[in-house]
């Protein structure tokens, strides 16, 4: 049976490297809802352009707008399994997916909360933002209202996933090694 893990944090916690490491060593697939959100504004279709609005502002994007690019995820018999970069950021969503995890037959490992402060996100996001020049990662208002959003939104989903037992909780203040050693202990 295939694994689901889902990697959740503040905006740069460091969720994008650590499915990385965790891809490459357990042969997962990985599904970054930024990624997959980025590649469908990029496309320029009429469902990349209304994301774009809410991106550009800093907003969240609605469920529904979600679930359209979260439908299309298919299990791939080659991988181990997939991992959720950032996804599910609210209750709604954690549903969602748990509803997409039955029907599939999927084996639902865990939620890792990678806990970073909110000064080391804005220090990651600084940093970041000189190197790739993403507007979300520049502007500073928008990067405000990423990290307002995640305060906001993520009490109930974390509560959700204590209360069935599947929160792991990851000092993301460590090192990229020592983050990925509290990962995988719990994988294994």
């Amino acid at each position: 049976m295939q694994k689901i893990i889902c990697l959740y944090g503040r905006p740069a916690a460091g969720k994008n490297t650590q499915a990385k490491k965790l891809a490459k060593e357990f042969n997962m697939k990985i599904f970054g809802m930024g990624d997959a959100l980025r590649a469908e504004i990029e496309s320029g279709s009429e469902l990349g352009q209304q994301i774009k609005s809410y991106v550009d502002e800093g907003t969240l994007v609605p469920d529904e707008l979600m679930e359209q690019i979260i439908k299309n995820i298919k299990s791939d018999e080659s991988t181990t399994g997939i991992i959720f970069d950032g996804f599910p950021r609210m209750l709604s969503q954690a549903l969602m997916l748990e509803k997409i995890i039955k029907e599939s037959k999927f084996d639902f490992v865990g939620y890792f909360l990678i806990k970073v402060s909110t000064e080391t996100a804005l220090h990651r996001i600084t940093e970041r933002g000189k190197l790739t020049n993403r507007p979300d990662d520049v502007d500073q208002e928008a990067v405000k209202n990423r990290l307002d959003a995640f305060d906001e939104q993520s009490v109930h989903l974390i509560k959700h996933y204590a209360d069935l037992n599947k929160l792991i909780e990851i000092d993301g203040e460590k090192s990229i090694e020592e983050v990925y050693k509290q990962i995988t202990k719990n994988i294994n």
